[in-house]
């Protein structure tokens, strides 16, 4: 019972936050460029991580709070891709697919009414939904479906952007904040996203 309380209470405050503040609503897509930072094991010294492309798609929310100061709430689908070359003994290519949801502070630097410029920042809780692999090694490819990945991991988003009449378009640089690999191998994420938006209402 006094969970249904606390739970209905706290709709009740988002309903009222949201009837209270500005409210805004858009899509997005984008891609990136990631990279995983990998510490091998196995009594292998050094590894050369390569960046990859990716893509994303979703949506976005804004919430007025104080003055040029939102809170920028998102969810999208995204899929990063990473290689790693293992000295002589072979590499391995992957992709992490996943549904993230970045929890943003989005405050107007600049507003000059037709354009405006502003910076964003927070984390990203990801949660996978698939990952690929293809281990190579003496010029055979081994492919499979597995779980290599950790179902939660933990990032943090910094960026800037501009908002032309109801576009965004944006740069932000994404960093891993735990160690995301199931397996002996430590890998944490880095990414450089491009996004475009725009506003519904």
């Amino acid at each position: 019972m006094k969970k249904k309380i606390a739970l209905l209470f706290m709709f009740g405050m988002a309903f009222g936050l949201i009837q209270a503040q500005s409210f805004q609503l858009g899509i997005k897509t984008g891609f990136n460029s990631t990279s995983f930072d990998t510490d091998a094991g196995y009594g292998l010294d050094k590894v050369k991580d390569e960046f990859k492309s990716g893509y994303l798609i979703g949506g976005w929310t804004r919430i007025g709070l104080l003055g040029n100061l939102s809170v920028q709430p998102e969810l999208y689908y995204s899929k990063k891709s990473g290689a790693t070359d293992f000295e002589t003994r072979g590499s391995e290519s992957f992709s992490y697919y996943s549904w993230d949801i970045p929890l943003l502070a989005h405050l107007e630097v600049i507003d000059l009414k037709l354009l405006k410029i502003y910076g964003v920042g927070g984390p990203v809780a990801s949660f996978r939904a698939k990952d690929e692999s293809t281990l190579s090694i003496a010029s055979v490819d081994f492919d499979y479906d597995g779980e290599d990945f950790k179902s939660t991991n933990w990032n943090f988003q910094l960026g800037a952007g501009v908002q032309l009449m109801r576009f965004t378009l944006d740069a932000r640089y994404e960093w891993g904040l735990n160690d995301m690999s199931h397996t002996d191998m430590d890998r944490k994420s880095k990414s450089l996203i491009f996004a475009l938006g725009y506003r519904l209402f």
